[in-house]
């Protein structure tokens, strides 16, 4: 495995993970404090190539967005029920809130996998569907 920065925007903290057991630990200690807090969160995987693997957090579901690196279109979210509607907030800075549409919500179970095949290699997850994004105002 490469070494992987990770930011858990919650708390506002960047960390490097050079291990598989480095990243659970970063995962495992934003879901602690989103669900201290009672509200999602949002953890970032950067791989050295510069790809980014972004996950939600605080709940029995997930919601992940892949970046190329450099923010590079194209942009894509996993995809869970296509006919579902609505949104779910993320608890970000109030200055900068983002909310994923509720069509991108998978398993947690789903979530951990796709993360899994990241770490392993920096590209993106083939395990999940995913759909094409384009950010609101672009």
């Amino acid at each position: 495995m490469q070494p992987l920065a990770i930011r858990l925007r919650a708390a506002r903290k960047r960390i490097v993970a050079e291990s598989e057991m480095e990243v659970h630990a970063a995962l495992t200690a934003a879901e602690q404090e989103a669900d201290r807090l009672g509200k999602t969160a949002l953890v970032d995987f950067e791989a050295a190539n510069g790809s980014q693997l972004s996950m939600l957090l605080g709940g029995a579901e997930t919601a992940l967005s892949w970046r190329y690196a450099g923010d590079e279109e194209p942009r894509f979210l996993s995809l869970g029920d296509a006919s579902a509607t609505g949104s779910v907030a993320t608890s970000r800075d109030p200055a900068d809130r983002t909310a994923f549409p509720r069509w991108s919500m998978i398993s947690r179970a789903d979530g951990l996998a796709a993360l899994n095949e990241f770490v392993a290699s920096n590209d993106i997850p083939e395990c999940v569907q995913w759909a094409d994004y384009v950010p609101p105002g672009r």
